[in-house]
């Protein structure tokens, strides 16, 4: 299979583990949406090995397109949303999202 597995996470409060916003499986196109918010300055690549690819981005980035599925429309195969845990995350958050190449 090729695409992506990706997972946001929201930092983690205290010693407690990042709390999982969302995640998804989507095809080759699925990296479109994060590679173009760090080609505009907007998200932060941190790992480049695709074990997993790590970007650092603001919340209120990501929020809308989770809160609107618009993520989740290139060509998903499964998907795991948390709508209560987007609507509470602040927006200033600084978010880590994964993705992880499924070649």
């Amino acid at each position: 299979m090729l695409g992506w597995w990706f997972v946001v996470t929201a930092p983690a409060v205290g010693d407690g583990e990042g709390e999982v916003l969302a995640q998804w499986e989507t095809g080759l196109g699925g990296l479109d949406w994060i590679a173009a918010l760090a080609a505009a300055g907007r998200a932060e690549q941190l790992r480049f090995d695709g074990y997993p690819l790590r970007y650092a981005v603001r919340a209120e980035e990501v929020l809308p397109l989770l809160a609107d599925g618009s993520v989740f429309d290139a060509g998903h195969r499964s998907c795991e949303p948390h709508p209560e845990r987007v609507a509470a995350c602040p927006p200033d958050a600084l978010l880590t999202v994964d993705a992880w190449d499924q070649s």
